[in-house]
């Protein structure tokens, strides 16, 4: 059951990045952030933070310049 919400979650995230100009860089992001979600769960780990999403990512960058 958890194989299937993480092939349906790419796949709506590949969905949903096709519309976007930038969406290698979006596609990128979500790529690291999952890899980095499933170490952590990997590990057993009970404070496995929440990701925060490439738009919010991608606003703190410019409030940041």
């Amino acid at each position: 059951m958890r194989g299937l919400k993480l092939i349906l979650g790419v796949s709506a995230t590949l969905g949903m990045a096709a519309c976007s100009a930038d969406w290698p860089q979006r596609l990128g992001y979500h790529a690291v952030q999952n890899a980095g979600q499933l170490q952590c769960q990997k590990a057993m780990s009970n404070d496995c933070e929440r990701r925060q999403s490439y738009d919010a990512y991608q606003r703190e960058r410019e409030q940041l310049q």
